[in-house]
């Protein structure tokens, strides 16, 4: 072998051998895979609203009201929301209607609360008002929250309970057949009314007291229990 060859194959051990040195070098600093951290899974378990949690609900947001003459009677639960009927102390009488949806969060009642309540109802911002000696208060304190008033606030009203019972029950008759009306509440300006199946609670239904009226309360869903407070 004369030095000429030797020379050549030497040059290309070195040459080898220095690729494989720099691939170690650069499979030293450049990683092969990435890694990220564990990616957190939100929780999908979630802690429903007990009715009891729903009646806590509606108590504070009466108290909120600093209205001493009302008091939450019962609390029913509804596979849409809860409800809950608050009544005057004095006279006994409804005085408005909330629902407490699964989040906590109270409203009025839509339907015949927000429409036909004579003396309780919806300030010009949304928010529950009431009215004490003719000024307009509620949540958040008096100065005209309460902007307007729908008529006389007055339980006796053109259309009598028995009227509007009837009306009702005719109502029950064409469109759910099968039910009858329940118990029924006199609020300031139109009758709520529990409608039964048989013995059980079906659903509601109210009644105008001025122009009779009829509306299914149909946002609530299917009924599922009741709790009675005073």
């Amino acid at each position: 072998m004369n030095s000429k060859k030797i020379i050549i194959i030497v040059t290309i051990a070195v040459i080898a051998v220095a690729l494989v040195t720099a691939t170690a070098f650069v499979f030293l600093f450049i990683p092969t895979s990435t890694t990220t951290a564990p990616q957190s899974t939100p929780s999908t378990t979630t802690t429903a609203l007990t009715i009891n949690d729903a009646a806590t609900r509606a108590q504070n947001y009466v108290t909120q009201l600093g209205n001493s003459n009302l008091s939450v009677k019962e609390v029913d639960q509804y596979s849409q929301c809860f409800y809950a009927q608050v009544i005057e102390k004095n006279t006994g009488a409804g005085a408005f209607e909330l629902t407490i949806n699964n989040t906590g969060a109270v409203a009025a009642e839509q339907g015949a609360m927000m429409m036909w309540n004579t003396k309780y109802g919806i300030s010009s911002t949304g928010m529950m008002g009431y009215l004490t000696s003719g000024t307009g208060g509620g949540m958040m304190g008096t100065g005209g929250m309460m902007t307007w008033l729908r008529g006389t606030p007055t339980t006796t009203m053109a259309v009598t309970m028995e009227q509007a019972t009837n009306t009702a029950q005719q109502y029950l008759n064409t469109n759910y057949p099968g039910t009858t009306v329940g118990q029924v509440t006199t609020f300031y300006g139109y009758y709520t009314m529990q409608v039964l199946k048989g013995t059980s609670i079906y659903g509601m239904v109210t009644v105008n007291g001025q122009t009779g009226q009829v509306l299914y309360c149909t946002w609530l869903g299917t009924f599922m229990q009741r709790m009675v407070i005073g």
